[in-house]
């Protein structure tokens, strides 16, 4: 029955909804930034937390794609096949990273009105693993052509 489900998406679903985690995470590292920088308004720490949140979402519904694009892969290859598995890891540490970040910005910074550091410093380590899974992800498309045809 999950299988019937699975491909009822294009097996280019992962693509498509992996550029939200990508730019969300961007933004959300840059609110943060912003709200370091100009502590007084209340509006980037805010701003710092909602983007985290999206970036949750977005991160859970790109893995959940990845999940259904992976179901139309035949088979993958022995050399392709740990970049491909980095490239998963990478993605599910870029969600732990929001999650530790969006936390982190609840629990410390909401209450004082400002970016809590720790929760900024997870957002960077989230743009590094989303940037690093992205260069993967590229790299098995555009060199190897992975999942492609």
């Amino acid at each position: 029955m999950l299988a019937a489900f699975e491909h009822m998406f294009p097996a280019t679903i992962h693509p498509m909804v992996v550029h939200f985690t990508i730019a969300i995470t961007y933004l959300a590292t840059l609110a943060g930034l912003i709200g370091l920088l100009r502590r007084k308004s209340d509006f980037w720490p805010r701003s710092f937390l909602y983007l985290l949140g999206l970036g949750i979402l977005a991160t859970i519904a790109a893995g959940v794609a990845g999940v259904i694009s992976e179901s139309y892969i035949r088979q993958i290859s022995p050399t392709v096949a740990p970049m491909f598995h980095r490239h998963k890891e990478y993605g599910v540490l870029t969600g732990v990273a929001l999650i530790f970040a969006f936390v982190t910005q609840w629990l410390l910074g909401l209450r004082k009105q400002r970016v809590a550091m720790i929760g900024f410093i997870a957002s960077l380590v989230a743009t590094v693993l989303v940037s690093l899974a992205g260069h993967l992800g590229g790299t098995l498309v555009y060199h190897d052509a992975f999942g492609v045809g």
